[in-house]
């Protein structure tokens, strides 16, 4: 039984039984499937917006919305919007969020996140001005999406807003004195003026109300085609409905800040490239804190060195670019090649303006490819075999090789790879080589982000034991390197039941004694990356005991005798035990 069918099935019992006072199986049955259902939701880091295990302020992850939420397409020239699109709106600087109101009652809020997920602020929505408990009238179902503006007088408006809706404490909450404006109601077959005026007779303050919007910060108008009809005829793109557009100022897509650090990052060929680390400002609905500097030929030509101050613009593109200088802040502080050097940890050659591995250190892009061999337990493709085919980088493991030179390995390496395909996402992740990423830590990070092209979001997403370097890491490792990994034939969203599984053994201690054919610290890591806990001592809420000799009675033997604890001999299960499998 998948997710929706799971999800389906709990809400079938729970209206027989509150609207027909029906109950066709017992409490401990429902209680089962009920709780199944909340492991599968923890698995997955998600839950659908309707969902029987939400309840108002409950629920702590990301819920999904119930229908996709698409940006506006930006213009900067009146000339370029048709006339049909007729109606003008102002396009407040807030934050989004969708109110869920079921039989007129309001059952949960969600934040806007990437457009298909959100995450759960219902616990706040008592202390947000302009959000009824109860809407006025006779409607069923209804999805309210709007934009949260503050009444205080604040220096960075979206930041503060957004700040606000990331907040556990709904006093402190309170103090930011949050106030939703709506300015479209979602799964509504009306034109777009008669759906705001039914939002507004439901008590809403709506983006119409031209006296109330006039006190908040804004970033340009949007235009709109008002025939429900026309627009849903028109449809949308990937990223866009093209029934409504935003005009914006040109000059909003620059701003100045600080370039406080570089980062170097090495791309598939071997080129390594320079991301700016800048103080985070807004430009364009986002906030920025890095940019491209293209190369150390770049960097020299404008002079730029740690501390100035400078101009950077977003033009539509992933990594905003930077523009000029408006002011050095010190000479000694010049980016040199040196820095490049002592960042990477090895010397590099320069063609033209941009920096190489040398060809002496051609080594760690092929010691890049042996950690994503041995990550993803490809068996027998070994030093030599990469040597002889010429293999530099994982892209290669999946092109037309010479494997029939190996002889009967190549047989044996291509059939490894074909099982590579299917390997969990988490394993995918922790073999690509980014800085600090292991199959540990990417287990954390697919728990909350389950798909590669989200990874992006982890710089909001708070996880526990994912500091700030790390994720400034990942960033820079996906401004240079994401788009190979999106061609790579393998599994790059995390499947639910791999994730229930690692989630069943989560954390199990197991303690390790006995002379074995690796030290102890080295099988630790191994059991590390597996989520195991590796104790020193046998205690009572150990999951087992690993042994060189179970034949020798020693004290751990003992005492995990004594407390009924799992014994595993190391010698006879060595191949489960180094795969994780106790």
């Amino acid at each position: 039984m998948n997710y929706q069918e799971l999800k389906e099935t709990v809400l079938s019992h729970n209206r027989k039984y509150y609207d027909q006072h029906l109950s066709e199986i017992s409490d401990e049955e429902y209680d089962i499937l009920y709780d199944k259902l909340q492991a599968v939701e923890e698995a997955q880091g998600w839950a659908d917006s309707n969902s029987p295990t939400i309840l108002v302020g409950s629920y702590v992850g990301k819920i999904k919305h119930p229908y996709q939420l698409f940006s506006l397409k930006k213009v900067y020239e009146k000339s370029e919007i048709d006339a049909e699109f007729n109606i003008v709106t102002p396009k407040l600087d807030g934050t989004n969020l969708t109110l869920i109101y079921e039989k007129g009652i309001f059952q949960r809020a969600i934040t806007r996140g990437n457009g298909e997920y959100g995450d759960n602020v219902s616990h706040l929505m008592t202390y947000c001005k302009g959000i009824p408990e109860y809407i006025m009238g006779k409607y069923n179902n209804v999805i309210i999406t709007g934009e949260c503006v503050t009444d205080n007088k604040v220096e960075n408006f979206r930041n503060y807003v957004s700040g606000a809706l990331g907040l556990k404490d709904a006093n402190e909450f309170e103090s930011r004195s949050i106030r939703f404006i709506a300015h479209d109601s979602l799964g509504t077959e009306l034109d777009y003026t008669i759906r705001m005026g039914l939002i507004e007779k439901m008590g809403f303050h709506t983006i119409f109300d031209k006296n109330l919007c006039g006190q908040y910060p804004q970033d340009g108008v949007v235009y709109r085609i008002d025939n429900w009809k026309r627009c849903n005829q028109l449809g949308y793109t990937s990223k866009y409905p093209r029934f409504a557009v935003a005009l914006k100022e040109r000059g909003t897509l620059t701003a100045k800040t600080i370039l406080q650090d570089v980062i170097w990052v090495t791309g598939r060929t071997g080129m390594v490239n320079p991301i700016g680390l800048v103080d985070p400002v807004v430009i364009d609905s986002a906030i920025i804190g890095r940019v491209t500097l293209h190369n150390i030929g770049f960097i020299q030509d404008h002079k730029l060195g740690l501390g100035d101050t400078i101009e950077i613009e977003r033009s539509g593109g992933v990594i905003p670019k930077f523009n000029r200088v408006l002011n050095h802040f010190n000479t000694s502080t010049r980016i040199e090649q040196r820095h490049a050097e002592e960042a990477v940890g090895y010397a590099l050659r320069r063609v033209g303006p941009r920096l190489y591995c040398s060809d002496e250190t051609q080594h760690n892009s092929v010691k890049g490819l042996e950690h994503f061999i041995k990550t993803l337990e490809i068996k027998g493709l070994g030093p030599a075999s990469i040597t002889k085919l010429k293999l530099n980088h994982p892209t290669d493991l999946y092109r037309s090789q010479e494997w029939g030179t190996l002889g009967i390995n190549g047989e044996k390496i291509q059939a490894e790879i074909k099982k590579s395909k299917s390997k969990p996402y988490y394993m995918v992740l922790g073999a690509l080589g980014i800085p600090g990423v292991g199959r540990r830590t990417a287990r954390q990070i697919v728990s909350h982000i389950p798909q590669f092209n989200r990874l992006r979001e982890i710089e909001l997403a708070h996880i526990p034991g994912i500091g700030p370097k790390t994720v400034e890491s990942i960033l820079a490792w996906l401004d240079v390197n994401e788009e190979w990994v999106t061609t790579l034939p393998l599994q790059l969203i995390q499947d639910q039941s791999v994730e229930a599984v690692l989630q069943s053994h989560s954390q199990k201690k197991v303690c390790v004694t006995g002379k074995l054919d690796m030290t102890r610290n080295e099988l630790s890591n191994i059991l590390t990356e597996f989520d195991f806990q590796v104790t020193n001592t046998v205690t009572k809420d150990c999951y087992a005991l690993i042994t060189s000799d179970t034949s020798t009675a020693g004290s751990k033997m003992s005492k995990a005798q004594q407390l009924g604890i799992k014994i595993i001999n190391y010698w006879d299960n060595r191949g489960d035990i180094v795969n994780g499998k106790l």
